[in-house]
């Protein structure tokens, strides 16, 4: 199961449609996808509900609060069908206000950081896809989402506002790899796009500059029949299929699917804002300094995606001269100068 956390500390970016009509056009697609609604506020639930339980599987109570609270307490978690039906292939675990005090409860733990990761292996989901809709903040429930995920997807709406909150969130997967290898592989998606306004057509290109290839080449352009789909509580495939919003609902879920099955990512980055340049060279290319190997800054944090064969791979940083290890990886080996190479484990 493909974990994918749609996340952003701000709000107001597009999240949530991003969430569930992202859910509902991979299941358009024939995967088996589960949608779990971690915000308090359950904008995710509220989008759907009048399109729950439409097939002909019996509804359940269950919500992400009740499974959250039972896993906490060691409690046993409960058998046969836990997630509602939305429509087909899509299923949902909605939330309730209690969410909110789960998040007191995780921040007393010492695998404060684990208990969704491990509540979803206990409950042996049977799903291609499992979407997390975070809530906005970048507190225990979204850090449990990060951890937990394999993949993480940033909508960002056309201000800078939105730039300051990439730039947090990139600190946090730089802090989250101090403590698990392998962090979620962020792609960044525009989202309420208005192609006619230059001040968009402006943004657009200045964050391509500062995001490269992680930013991806969808945009969710602006459409009043998003709105109103989550206003009539169904997603914009059975509110209105044949309008723009669902054009490109498809278009990203046909990119996420893609970027999820064709390919393996490894996530760098590096902490280092007097630096100039900075690429990455390794075994994978010959440890040669390359414009496709390039990372991109942000604030103080540079980054890039590794797109790599299922394998073993060495690695440094080059600046300027110098070659540096990865200060974010524990994982390393001696090289044949005397000195230490970083490494991937890539599966």
């Amino acid at each position: 199961m493909k974990v994918i956390s749609v996340v952003n500390q701000k709000g107001g970016c597009g999240k949530t449609i991003t969430a569930v009509n992202l859910s509902a056009g991979l299941a358009k697609k024939g995967n088996k996808v589960l949608l779990i609604d971690l915000d308090p506020q359950a904008h995710a639930s509220f989008s759907l509900r009048n399109t729950l339980g439409s097939t002909s599987e019996e509804k359940n109570n269950f919500t992400i609060t009740d499974l959250l609270e039972k896993s906490c307490q060691d409690q046993k978690l409960p058998e046969g069908t836990i997630c509602t039906p939305v429509s087909d292939n899509f299923y949902l675990i909605p939330s309730a206000i209690g969410l909110t005090s789960i998040e007191h409860k995780l921040a007393q733990r010492e695998d404060k950081l684990q208990v969704l990761s491990s509540l979803l292996k206990k409950l042996h989901l049977d799903f291609d896809y499992c979407i997390l809709d975070c809530p906005p903040n970048l507190g225990i429930i979204t850090l449990n989402a990060l951890w937990a995920s394999k993949y993480s997807l940033i909508p960002l709406n056309t201000c800078d506002f939105s730039l300051k909150g990439v730039e947090m969130l990139k600190n946090i997967l730089v802090m989250l790899k101090e403590f698990k290898t392998d962090v979620p592989t962020p792609f960044y998606l525009l989202s309420q796009v208005d192609k006619r306004s230059k001040f968009v057509k402006d943004f657009t290109e200045r964050v391509k500059n500062q995001l490269g290839t992680l930013l991806l080449d969808i945009t969710i352009r602006t459409n009043i029949h998003l709105k109103e789909a989550a206003g009539g509580g169904k997603d914009i495939f059975e509110y209105k299929s044949d309008s723009r919003g669902a054009q490109d609902f498809t278009a990203l879920a046909d990119k996420i699917q893609k970027l999820t099955t064709q390919n393996l990512w490894a996530p760098l980055f590096l902490k280092g804002k007097d630096l100039s340049e900075v690429y990455v060279a390794g075994n994978f290319n010959n440890w040669q300094k390359e414009e496709r190997y390039k990372l991109r800054k942000m604030g103080e944090i540079w980054s890039i995606n590794l797109s790599l064969e299922k394998g073993k791979y060495c690695y440094k940083f080059l600046t300027g001269d110098t070659w540096l290890t990865d200060p974010h990886n524990k994982l390393a080996e001696n090289d044949s100068f005397g000195g230490k190479n970083s490494l991937l484990l890539v599966d």
